[in-house]
């Protein structure tokens, strides 16, 4: 498969809407935090179900043009076999250099595009010199994801019970956070 990592503007934001962010959860993390470590104990959910946070009612995708997006890194993965088909995306926020948002559609997911995806951004996040390290979010319910991000280099670093409470769709998720420094 040829396809190329470029980094847009924010005209192309609208084009994350076509790039499913949905996913299908086989398993969940139990999150134990002791004071001294934090663990993730992984279990089985029967039946699967397919979560799709651009379906939530606080889907980020629609504030995003409302948002001042000038200091953010915003990729797109081109599939260059389909006339530069969108099939993956990244934002990096700043300052707080935080990764928002990273997804692949699904029939792309597990060929590489996901890690040049955040690849691109951890470097792009590293040449702005305004921090040392990237902090990336996910949830409890994204198994595939906090695999994913351990296997790019991330540590869990804290959580969050309580960071979707203002939202019944998914206020028993627990945010992880996650965090990867730049090497120098």
């Amino acid at each position: 498969m040829a396809f190329r990592v470029v980094q847009v503007d924010r005209s192309s934001l609208p084009k994350f809407n076509d790039i499913s962010i949905a996913f299908e959860a086989h398993s969940v993390y139990d999150v134990i935090d002791d004071g001294n470590e934090i663990k993730l104990i992984e279990h089985p959910v029967n039946p699967p179900y397919v979560k799709d946070y651009d379906q939530l009612s606080s889907n980020a995708s629609e504030t995003w043009l409302d948002m001042d997006t000038t200091e953010w890194g915003i990729f797109l993965a081109l599939d260059e076999t389909q006339d530069d088909k969108p099939i993956g995306g990244a934002i990096v926020m700043m300052p707080e250099c935080a990764l928002c948002d990273l997804r692949v559609i699904p029939s792309h997911r597990r060929l590489g595009v996901g890690q040049a995806l955040f690849e691109r951004a951890l470097e792009w996040a590293r040449q702005q010199g305004k921090t040392t390290r990237m902090s990336i979010e996910t949830q409890n319910t994204n198994v595939s994801a906090c695999r994913f991000y351990s296997a790019m280099g991330a540590k869990l670093g804290d959580i969050d019970r309580n960071a979707y409470s203002h939202d019944d769709e998914v206020k028993h998720e627990v945010r992880l956070n996650w965090y990867i420094d730049f090497k120098q």
